[in-house]
């Protein structure tokens, strides 16, 4: 997703590149860039047209047109966000349906999910040499807490780049955990994907949606509504975290 790939530059980068001065025009006027040519994005940001082009093809886009598409379809999937707020009720009673319902979502997860897998997971965790994380979009953000609770038990945890182009060197004990809510982002990137395909180490996938074939192992979080998937994909990891405790 364009806002990961823009957020990794910009969170390891502290010298005022040219990629850095980009990222950080792109994060600032993403939801214009869709009804701008690239001669607009060279004169507003004073970056010149040829090192757009450059820093366009660093971010892994072949050209200018497919840079927009995928700033297009990062907004497409902004809107198509679910909203949990009744603006005609109460903040208390929003709470109380909220809560509710999320409750409900979990008692369905536990009841149809394979916990065998999950802690088939956390052995395989337990006996790796180092564990790769990748996701992006809003699951991303579980990467992070993956690798703060894991390095607690000494669990070697790597986070991979939003476009999974690093050259990784993986061993044979190594482990990648590939985490997607749904999948959706999957679709706006085919390179991803075959580059995960083409990874020589040990793959698993846990994701709500069934009918993602893209690692060796998964694991399919049942959800009864699926506008609760990223908060019951959140809590599934949460889940696998507490077996580490076993």
């Amino acid at each position: 997703m364009i806002i990961d790939k823009v957020n990794d530059i910009l969170n390891s980068n502290s010298s005022n590149t040219t990629l850095v001065e980009l990222c950080s025009y792109i994060k600032k006027n993403i939801h214009r860039i869709p009804q701008l040519n690239i001669d607009n994005i060279s004169k507003e940001s004073m970056i010149s047209k040829g090192q757009v082009s450059k820093c366009i093809r660093k971010l892994d886009y072949e050209n200018y047109e497919e840079f927009k598409n995928a700033c297009t379809q990062y907004l497409d999937l902004i809107t198509k966000r679910k909203k949990f707020i009744n603006p005609h009720q109460s903040f208390e009673t929003n709470v109380l349906y909220f809560t509710k319902d999320i409750i409900q979502n979990i008692q369905y997860t536990i009841n149809h999910i394979n916990l065998r897998l999950i802690q088939k997971l956390v052995k395989d965790i337990k006996q790796a040499n180092k564990v790769y994380l990748y996701a992006h979009g809003d699951v991303r953000s579980v990467c992070y807490n993956m690798q703060r609770e894991l390095q607690i038990y000494d669990v070697q945890t790597a986070i991979c780049d939003a476009d999974f182009n690093k050259d990784y060197h993986f061993l044979d004990t190594d482990i990648l955990i590939v985490l997607s809510t749904n999948g959706h982002s999957f679709l706006y990137n085919k390179r991803v994907i075959k580059r995960i395909k083409e990874s020589h180490v040990d793959q698993w996938l846990i994701t709500c949606n069934e009918n993602i074939t893209l690692c060796q192992k998964q694991i399919i979080v049942p959800v009864l509504d699926e506008k609760y998937s990223e908060y019951i994909i959140k809590y599934m990891i949460d889940v696998l975290l507490l077996e580490l405790q076993n």
